[in-house]
Parts: structure tokens; C-alpha cells; sequence
């Protein structure tokens, strides 16, 4: 049985700077609503979040999605509970590794930053983010990120998106808080699906027992991921949470 079914955001349910899909936000909004509590589990997998935006992002996707699981932003490092309004913040969220992030921080916004597009993701805290709206950007800036890590701060891990470059602990990743998220609903990763569309998404894909990708995913994704939908983006989504309620339908101990 599948009890849980976690989604990204950007490539999965929306794209950077794109209009949302309300359409189909409502499908899954009313999938989520048919839902049984990971805790209950029934025919319908309960849907959560596991995405590298921002708290407050994150936090707006759930009102609109109607989710009442758990969710989880920045990458794991915090979780917030839609029933309660609680956030908890990782664990492994240290005094130290704050200000490695600080430092990483100080060089995006006095090396990076001038002259271009890019913007400091200022609404995360346990993971240092650049933002832009010019792809080209990012293509660039990764590999000097990369660098900066290796010289000055080489257990750091460097993901990329489209728009963005976030450098993150280890310990924080979505792998990480996937596995963070399953320990506290009592539930197994095998349990669970997610569906993801870039390399900051493999390990975590690669962690649970159901493992998703849209159309769009990154070519490193797709070729690891043996679910890959048709659709794109949200349609890609909507796809994989319906071929996880045909799978606990056929599963001869559902119900």
C-alpha cells in the first residue's frame, strides 16, 4: 500500500514565474481532500509537500491544496503542520552551521550578485539560495558555486534548478527530511511516493518505495526514476497520484 504520496513544487506542481494551473490544482486539491490520514491509511494516499521553497511558499500551497499531512520546506530543514499551524525546525539546524550559511551568503550577495539578475533567496534559513528569473544565470553560476564550495566549505552540498542554486548541509537534504517526515507519521519510506524533477530530488526519489517524475524532469532524473509520467508539471503530478490510488486498488490487503 501506498499511505503517503509527497510532491515538489517547482517542475511538479507549478513553474518559477509561470501561472498556476488552477485546473488542475483542484483536481489534486480534491484528491487531497478524499484522503486518509497516513496514520489510517486507506485506498487514497495522503498528500504532502516536500519542497526546497521557503517556508511561507510552502505554507501557501498547502492552504490552497486543502492539506492537512505534515509538510515539509527548505529541503527538510523545517516542517510545518497544517492542523496545528506548528513549524519545527531540523534538528540538525546547528549555531555552526548557520553561520556557514552566513558565509556562503555574504559571497553570493557581494560575487554573484552584482551586475545581474539573481536575488538572495532572503526567506530561507537553514539553506543559502540564489534566485533568477534568467536561466543562463544559472547555468553559469553553478559551477563557480560549486568551487567556492570545494575550497572554502567542502562538506556543503550544491543543488540546482532551473532558477535557482541553493547550497545546503548535508544532513538537511530532502532524503533527509523525507525520512524526518515518515519517522514522525509512523509510517515506513517504502510507504510513501514522491515525485521530483531535478538532481536535488534523487537521493530522496531514490529513498522511497514509489519514486515519480514529470515529463519535464532533468534527463539525470528521468533515466533513474522508473516512474515517468506523461503529463508535465502538475498534469505529470495528478497522473502519478492516480497511478498510486490504481496501485492500492489492485493491492489484494488494501482495505
Amino acid at each position: 500500500m501506498i499511505n503517503l504520496f509527497i510532491t515538489d513544487i517547482d517542475g511538479c506542481l507549478s513553474e518559477p514565474y509561470q501561472p498556476f494551473d488552477l485546473d488542475h490544482f483542484s483536481i489534486l486539491r480534491r484528491y487531497a481532500g478524499d484522503a486518509s490520514p497516513p496514520t489510517s491509511p486507506g485506498l487514497a494516499p495522503a498528500v504532502s509537500i516536500c519542497s526546497g521553497r521557503a517556508y511561507a511558499y510552502v505554507e501557501s500551497m498547502t492552504q490552497a491544496l486543502s492539506l492537512t499531512c505534515p509538510v515539509l520546506f527548505e529541503s527538510g530543514g523545517g516542517m510545518f503542520d497544517p492542523v496545528t499551524a506548528q513549524t519545527t525546525w531540523n534538528p540538525a539546524f546547528t549555531d555552526e552551521v548557520a553561520a556557514e550559511l552566513e558565509e556562503v551568503r555574504h559571497w553570493f550577495a557581494t560575487d554573484c550578485v552584482p551586475g545581474t539578475k539573481m536575488s538572495l533567496d532572503h526567506a530561507k534559513r537553514t539553506q543559502a539560495g540564489i534566485v533568477t528569473p534568467d536561466t543562463s544565470e544559472i547555468r553559469d553560476l553553478r559551477p563557480r558555486a560549486e568551487a567556492f564550495v570545494e575550497e572554502n566549505l567542502p562538506h556543503l552540498v550544491v543543488f540546482s534548478t532551473d532558477n535557482s542554486v541553493d547550497i545546503v548541509p548535508p544532513a538537511i537534504t530532502k532524503k533527509t527530511g523525507i525520512a524526518w517526515l515518515c519517522d514522525q507519521l509512523g509510517i515506513a519510506p517504502t510507504e510513501t511516493a514522491y515525485i521530483g524533477d531535478t538532481d536535488a530530488d534523487l537521493d530522496a526519489l531514490l529513498s522511497v518505495g514509489y519514486p515519480f517524475a514529470p515529463a519535464n524532469a532533468h534527463k539525470v532524473v528521468r533515466e533513474q526514476v522508473p516512474h515517468v509520467t506523461k503529463g508535465k508539471v502538475i498534469h505529470g503530478t495528478v497522473e502519478a497520484y492516480q497511478w498510486c490510488l490504481q496501485h492500492n486498488r489492485r493491492d489484494p490487503d488494501a482495505g
